[in-house]
């Protein structure tokens, strides 16, 4: 069943993201997480509703979105057309020490598998695309070229930056 259009919506939404914004400050105190930022600036702010920074200085960008709409799940055209993908994009670029994750309370099994599958790859794009996608069903390959085209990437070359989405 949907959430409520309008202002009761909003609340759930509002009342999921600080929620996750605990979670990630009790990490800060577990000494986890070296800082959170909320609502970040500049061009950290953009997909962004919570930023984190690890000890390293590795940056984790979380989108939180606590439903999609009616739906159960997410699916890649749902991320394209909330310009999650673009988003993701758009700081994945900025340099190598930057993941991005969408925080949900209903799942995305195409991007989960398609994680999954990166991380068990080699580091060679070709046989990640010939062993790990190929091999997949008609419905994972088309969702992994929509997931390329969302990215604006030529399909073979996504390995490098599908293992950096969680």
């Amino acid at each position: 069943m949907p959430l409520e259009t309008g202002g009761r919506a909003d609340k759930m939404g509002n009342s999921y993201e600080i929620s996750c914004i605990i979670y990630e400050m009790l990490k800060v105190f577990r000494e986890v997480n070296y800082s959170v930022v909320i609502e970040a600036l500049g061009d950290d702010e953009v997909g962004t509703d919570i930023l984190i920074t690890d000890f390293e200085g590795k940056k984790e960008h979380q989108q939180c979105k606590v439903r999609n709409a009616s739906k159960e799940y997410w699916t890649i055209a749902d991320l394209k057309a909330r310009n999650i993908l673009n988003n993701w994009k758009k700081q994945l670029e900025r340099d190598d020490d930057r993941e991005v994750v969408l925080v949900s309370a209903v799942g995305c099994t195409h991007i989960v598998d398609l994680h999954t599958r990166a991380i068990n790859s080699t580091d060679n794009p070709t046989d990640f695309y010939e062993y790990q996608i190929k091999t997949g069903s008609k419905e994972f390959q088309d969702s992994y070229k929509d997931f390329c085209k969302g990215m604006g990437l030529h399909a073979i070359l996504y390995q490098v930056k599908v293992s950096k989405v969680k």
